[in-house]
């Protein structure tokens, strides 16, 4: 009796066989490339972790340029109006 070309990938106990050979060029590269994407965004999702702090360390520094902001006189309202005039952005 010959063999059915359907390889199951579950034993009988639903434990999972050895990686059955893939032999098709386009499904290499398929699973080549899910492989990628999966590591891209693993890597995405580690910088977004690191990056979180900083972003709540400069919305605190820019609520409290705000609240000094202020506090500032007319006078030096307008000093701070000129200075950041002066500089590029």
């Amino acid at each position: 009796m010959a063999r059915s070309p359907v390889v199951s990938r579950l034993r009988p106990n639903g434990a999972t066989n050895a990686p059955v050979p893939i032999r098709s060029r386009k499904v290499r590269k398929v699973l080549k490339l899910e492989a990628r994407a999966a590591r891209l965004l693993a890597r995405h999702g580690r910088a977004l972790a690191c990056a979180a702090p900083l972003l709540t360390r400069a919305d605190a520094l820019r609520r409290e340029a705000r609240a000094a902001e202020l506090a500032l006189t007319g006078t030096e309202l307008g000093e701070l109006r000129r200075a950041r005039n002066a500089t590029p952005r």
